[in-house]
């Protein structure tokens, strides 16, 4: 299936047709002695990946999305050239970086200088490159400090630091990163979000693998999802991210977030203290009437320099099927300057929703409302209707009927004849 795409060049950065990915499981270790002997199958196949096949334009920022086991880890590894496929063929244009599972082409023994040139050389720079960039990679990934020790001592975070700092000094035409970000602390992760649109203004090809789809959406024109090794659906993102929320939400695979901050450490760069409902006076509100103006009212907290972002406000019976949602940045507003405590208020001058307990729900994420920060949801309000329409919400309608139809019916003398 190849992508929909707005470019019109012939030639493509990525060309995946086919790909199959096979594996061979034996159930005991003494039967891949036997299978050697007899030559005799003594094993299964299990299809890891399943004709899978599209194409990325130079310059477009591909998702992958799926469940855990879906084949995703699989497809990138092909993508980097670490596993072959079973069949068919990829095709790359330019010099290809990619940052996989923690800690992948490094050396344990080996220092993380060493392993920046046993790294970058495998990427096909040679040793006077490697030089030219040692210093601004070590830079980047803040490890001046233990550059010379072992990787084997590093923690998750540090080889995520200096995974990516190779992988995105080398000036790839192709970046391909997978879940590992999720690892690093958020300055650092916030410091890569930066580098990538960076990438992305330069028109370099990326292709992002994550559960997020709040990054996905906001990162990626295009996305690809992935099913049970097969390519499910493919085109644009809001399409598909749309299509895999309502399969998650149907066969009930969502997995809620939940932050817990109680014992202080890892808290967030702004904080959401509250999310509460108050009417125009600025009074709690429990109960709304349909057709009631509310404000949606959200506390935040940032603790040191003032720090851009962007607010998320939304609201609905459930996170996984919100009636509605807006950001500031849809809105076209310039980045909040969060600092110190601060109140936000988005206004509704008339909640058309219909009878239902509810919650409103704030997140808060960096200046490219990529990174998310923090999220919480309000108490449930109840929202009172005496429409009898049913569904989630009332619009202004009217009827129009045909001639035969105008003339009134009165439902008191039917009742009556049918009575004599």
């Amino acid at each position: 299936m190849s992508l929909p795409t707005h470019r019109e060049e012939t030639l493509t950065a990525v060309d995946a047709q086919h790909l199959t990915k096979q594996y061979r499981v034996y159930r005991k270790p003494f039967d891949r002695l036997k299978e050697a002997v007899t030559r005799r199958p003594c094993h299964e196949l299990v299809e890891a990946l399943s004709d899978v096949s599209f194409q990325v334009s130079p310059g477009d920022t591909l998702g992958i999305i799926g469940e855990n086991g879906a084949g995703k880890s699989t497809l990138l590894k092909m993508l980097a050239g670490t596993v072959r496929p079973t069949s068919g063929k990829i095709e790359t244009r330019g010099r290809l970086a990619a940052l996989l599972e923690l800690g992948s082409g490094f050396h344990p023994e080996f220092s993380g200088r060493q392993n920046i040139y046993l790294n970058a050389a495998l990427l096909g720079l040679d040793e006077e490159e490697i030089k030219d960039r040692e210093a601004s990679i070590i830079e980047f990934s803040e490890l001046e400090a233990v550059i010379d020790r072992p990787v084997k001592t590093y923690s998750s975070g540090m080889y995520v630091r200096l995974g990516f700092s190779i992988a995105t000094s080398v000036d790839p035409e192709v970046l391909i990163i997978d879940e590992a970000l999720s690892v690093g602390d958020q300055r650092f992760q916030q410091k890569c979000v930066e580098r990538m649109m960076g990438f992305r203004e330069a028109e370099k090809t990326i292709l992002v693998c994550s559960h997020s789809m709040y990054l996905i959406s906001e990162l990626c024109e295009n996305t690809i999802w992935l099913h049970k090794g097969r390519l499910n659906s493919a085109g644009r993102t809001s399409k598909v991210i749309s299509a895999y929320l309502a399969y998650l939400e149907r066969d009930g695979d969502g997995d809620a977030v939940v932050h817990d901050y109680s014992d202080g450490s890892h808290l967030p760069e702004v904080t959401i203290e509250s999310v509460c409902m108050v009417d125009e006076k600025g009074r709690p509100l429990h109960r709304v009437r349909q057709f009631q103006t509310i404000v949606i009212q959200v506390k935040t907290r940032r603790s040191g320099l003032p720090l851009k972002g962007h607010l998320a406000i939304g609201m609905g019976q459930s996170d996984t099927d919100p009636a509605f949602v807006t950001t500031t940045k849809i809105s076209g507003m310039r980045p909040i300057e969060f600092a110190g405590e601060q109140i936000t208020e988005l206004v509704i001058p008339s909640i058309p929703v219909h009878g239902a307990n509810y919650r409103a729900k704030a997140s808060v994420g960096d200046e490219f409302a990529l990174r998310p920060l923090d999220e919480m949801s309000s108490e449930p309000f109840l929202i009172e209707s005496d429409r009898p329409e049913i569904g989630m919400l009332w619009m202004e309608h009217h009827w129009r009927l045909p001639e035969a139809a105008q003339a009134p019916v009165s439902f008191g003398n039917t009742c009556r004849n049918r009575q004599l």
